[in-house]
């Protein structure tokens, strides 16, 4: 009798374990699960980076005149009142 539940126990320990590193929902669900985590938080981490740049160039912007002025010279090729633009052009 202890024969036969020592078998059905280890039938039933095979089984789950079977189960365990066989099945979609098993350990490879949660290899696949701890590198999709990995990459989640890897781009966490650049958008994270991104806004504290932008956030950074909004107080700028809100602070200082300088910025401003610096901004609308580099992007929209702006001139103070007076001053005379030259651009020179390579052949």
């Amino acid at each position: 009798m202890v024969k036969k539940i020592v078998a059905v126990m280890l039938l039933v320990l095979f089984g789950l374990h079977y189960k365990f590193w066989s099945d979609k929902d098993g350990i490879p669900q949660y290899w696949r699960l701890k590198e999709a985590i990995a990459l989640q938080e890897e781009e966490n981490l650049k958008l994270r980076e991104r806004n504290d740049r932008l956030l950074s160039d909004v107080r700028n912007l809100k602070e200082g005149l300088v910025s401003i002025e610096t901004r609308a010279r580099r992007d929209l090729g702006m001139v103070r009142e007076g001053e005379t633009f030259y651009q020179f052009v390579d052949y």
